[in-house]
C-alpha cells in the first residue's frame, strides 16, 4: 500500500506539542489582531499554553519570532499572474490580493512602525511581486516614475481602506449600526451640533465594502488610462 503522510500531533500527553510555525501562526495571530506590542515572549507562551523557556527551545529571542510572523505573512501573500494583455483585470487580482493580505491581520500591517527589520530579513516575496507589478505597469507602456506613482497610489488607497473602510466593518459584524458613515450612537449623542450636511449623508444607504473597493480599483485603473494616454 502506498504511504499516506501523517500529520503532526498538535499536543503529546496533553501538552502541547511545539515548532516553529506553530509558534509564527500564534504570533501573528496576536499581532494582527493586537500589534507587536502584545507580542511579548510571555504573552506567547500563555496563548501557546507553554513555558516560556519552552519558546526558547525553537527561537533564540523576540526579534526572531518578529521575523517569523513577517515571513508567515508575506508567505501567504501569492498575487495571481499578472499578463499586460490584461492589465485591468491584474491590477484589480493584485489589489484584491493586497486587501485580503491585509484584512487577514490588519495591525501586523504596522510592523515597520512598531519593529525593526534589517534588510537580510525581508521576505523575497516583498520583492518579487513588487517587480512583477512594476512591469506589468512598464509592458503596457507606463514610463517608471508613472509606473511607481501608480504602485504608490494603489498601495496607500488599499492599506488605508482595509484600515477606514474594512476594519470597521468587520468589527461591526451583525450591527449596521456601527458600520456606516459615523454611527448612528455619535450622532444621536450630538443631537444640537449643527451638522445637517453630515446628517444627510449619513441617511443614505452605504455602498458595501466589496463595492467601494471596486470604486478605489477603478479609480486606479483610470488614473493609469490617464497616464498611457499623456504618454
Amino acid at each position: 500500500m502506498p504511504a499516506t503522510s501523517r500529520r503532526r500531533p498538535a499536543t503529546r500527553k496533553g501538552r502541547p506539542v511545539l515548532t516553529r510555525e506553530s509558534i509564527a501562526a500564534k504570533a501573528l495571530e496576536m499581532a494582527g489582531a493586537q500589534g507587536f506590542a502584545s507580542l511579548t515572549m510571555r504573552a506567547l507562551a500563555t496563548e501557546l499554553g507553554v513555558t516560556v523557556r519552552a519558546l526558547y527551545n525553537y527561537v533564540e529571542d523576540r526579534q526572531d519570532v518578529v521575523h517569523l510572523v513577517v515571513d508567515t505573512l508575506l508567505t501567504s501573500w501569492n498575487p495571481p499572474p499578472l499578463h499586460a494583455a490584461t492589465w485591468e483585470t491584474s491590477v484589480s487580482g493584485y489589489a484584491g490580493s493586497l486587501r485580503a493580505l491585509y484584512r487577514r491581520w490588519p495591525r501586523a500591517l504596522l510592523v515597520s512602525l512598531e519593529e525593526e527589520a534589517p534588510p537580510a530579513s525581508v521576505h523575497p516575496n516583498r520583492l518579487l511581486h513588487l517587480d512583477r507589478f512594476l512591469r506589468l505597469l512598464r509592458d503596457v507602456g507606463l514610463d517608471m516614475p508613472a509606473a511607481l506613482a501608480a504602485h504608490r497610489h494603489l498601495s496607500l488607497l488599499v492599506l488605508s481602506f482595509v484600515l477606514a473602510v474594512d476594519g470597521p466593518a468587520d468589527r461591526a459584524g451583525d450591527s449596521p449600526d456601527r458600520a456606516g458613515l459615523v454611527p448612528d450612537a455619535w450622532l444621536a449623542g450630538h443631537a444640537d451640533l449643527d451638522i445637517p450636511t453630515l446628517r444627510e449623508a449619513a441617511a443614505l444607504p452605504l455602498p458595501t465594502p466589496d463595492e467601494q473597493f471596486d470604486e478605489l480599483v477603478s479609480a486606479v485603473v483610470d488614473r493609469i488610462r490617464d497616464g498611457l494616454r499623456a504618454g
